[in-house]
């Protein structure tokens, strides 16, 4: 994308992709899976867009184009796993008349004059599928069957704020949180940030807020270049961003290398079923979720059941049983729906390693060889250097296979399962077996592949004993430590932490 002149003056130039993107939302009230199944029946949106256009009973540009439209509609649903039954297509019909009357509200279809007036002449920018800068987790939403994901995102700020972070932490709450909601959440949201790790939230008074400011103090006091970033979603049109109380937080967020984005177009009221809608966007972008503070009908436990159909990793923080506005944390910790937060340092064994935001050039060279950011941990995934002198990455120091329990540890707590000798064990052979080492690897003795000696593949009695014996050397060099057979990793206390 590129800024560029026009008639109509300065404008933000988009692709004809994200134009087409931009235009097909602009006629929806809201994320509608009927939109998702057409261009999944079709070449790319601007032939969607076309067959829309050229199937409207008042225009009359193309005779046939009504059974065309929903032809493509049909494969839509066929290749998204669903069969396109008649109600399936009354409903898409429905749909399609509602899709063209607001189509015809369109001010011109002059390609220039629409570049300027979706982007708000230049103040924001658009980004689609096919950008290097678009999250990819973003796309897990279509695997719900029944639920869009956003045809493209609005912002200000930066934009490789959104794949700065290979696993990003969602950090949600009331409105209404009290002091001690407040503070945990910022304490959280301040450690993940030191971590490098991207924070999300809704933008929103109270617990939201303190998250974003969180990051931002992390931010303030380690840098752009080191501590992690901080996105909020919104729920209408950014032109629309409130509330107005927090508009010096995002000005400080879009400042300070963060984003502000909203799947609707400027001037889209923020209407209370599009918080709903919102929500999942917070819960896509986010690979651990964590809920502060909120009450029982609060609207961070429609993220968090967002987060759950998603398959992501939900923590709660609990709270004053006598206080409704721990409701929603204590019931979720109850029903097995979320683990437990002890302490702001257990999150170091949930979240991924420590590591810096990854650059635009990181993520368009990962795009480029086909790899995900999403997927796996950064290049530079072990614990993060220190800024002063003396100090060191404590990763590079590991051996492979104290690398590999390590990661074994975190994946064990990621899944609610105790991290024991025996578990660790297990899930080093698994990966094992995954990887197809050959048989007989020891320690010191590689076999063919990378880091071979990382993951023996033995006995599971002896594999045990030498996941044993490798944790009695990590506890007497600080790396972890054993309590009554759980194994907990000792964090970092470089520059990266507080005091």
């Amino acid at each position: 994308m590129t800024v560029c002149e026009s008639d109509s003056g300065l404008c933000w130039d988009l692709d004809e992709e994200t134009l087409a993107r931009a235009i097909l939302t602009f006629c929806l009230n809201t994320a509608d899976a009927l939109m998702t199944a057409l261009l999944k029946g079709t070449a790319d949106a601007w032939e969607a867009l076309t067959l829309i256009r050229d199937s409207d009973p008042e225009l009359r540009t193309s005779a046939g184009a009504g059974k065309v439209i929903e032809q493509a509609f049909c494969i839509g649903m066929t290749r998204w796993g669903s069969k396109p039954t008649p109600q399936a297509v009354r409903s898409f019909r429905s749909a399609l008349a509602t899709w063209q009357q607001r189509l015809r509200t369109l001010p011109t279809w002059d390609r220039d004059y629409l570049c300027g007036w979706f982007t708000m002449e230049g103040r924001q920018w658009i980004i689609a599928p096919h950008d290097v800068w678009w999250p990819t987790r973003l796309n897990d939403l279509a695997l719900l069957g029944r639920c869009a994901p956003p045809l493209c995102l609005w912002g200000s700020g930066d934009r490789a704020a959104l794949t700065s972070c290979p696993q990003p932490v969602g950090i949600v709450g009331s409105r209404g949180v009290n002091e001690y909601g407040r503070r945990l959440t910022t304490d959280i949201a301040v450690h993940a940030a030191q971590a490098g790790h991207l924070v999300v939230s809704g933008g929103a008074m109270g617990a939201d807020a303190a998250a974003h400011r969180g990051a931002l103090d992390a931010m303030r006091a380690y840098g752009i270049g080191r501590a992690g970033r901080t996105v909020a979603v919104f729920a209408g049109g950014l032109n629309h961003a409130g509330p107005q109380c927090n508009s010096e937080l995002f000005d400080g967020i879009a400042e300070n290398g963060g984003a502000l984005v909203s799947e609707l177009c400027p001037g889209t009221i923020p209407e209370a079923r599009r918080f709903l809608s919102r929500n999942r966007i917070i819960a896509a972008l986010s690979s651990t979720l964590v809920v502060t503070q909120a009450r029982l009908r609060s609207g961070a436990l429609n993220t968090v059941n967002w987060g759950s159909e998603l398959q992501r990793d939900i923590h709660a923080v609990p709270g004053n049983i006598d206080m409704p506005g721990n409701g929603s944390c204590n019931r979720l910790i109850q029903e097995h729906r979320a683990t437990i937060v002890c302490s702001v340092d257990d999150m170091d064994d949930v979240w991924h390693a420590p590591h810096p935001p990854e650059s635009f050039h990181d993520v368009a060279t990962q795009r480029k060889d086909g790899s995900d950011c999403d997927v796996g941990t950064p290049r530079d995934a072990g614990v993060l250097r220190d800024s002063s002198p003396s100090g060191g990455n404590r990763s590079s120091a590991m051996t492979e296979s104290q690398r590999a329990i390590i990661d074994a540890i975190r994946w064990c707590r990621r899944r609610r399962i105790a991290p024991t000798a025996q578990s660790v064990a297990e899930q080093l052979r698994t990966r094992s077996g995954e990887k197809g080492l050959e048989t007989g690897a020891t320690e010191g003795k590689p076999t063919e592949g990378k880091g071979a000696d990382a993951v023996p593949e033995r006995g599971m009695h002896e594999l045990v004993a030498h996941v044993l014996s490798q944790l009695g050397t990590m506890e007497l060099i600080g790396l972890i430590t054993v309590e009554n057979g759980h194994i907990s990793i000792v964090p970092e206390t470089g520059g990266r932490r507080r005091s």
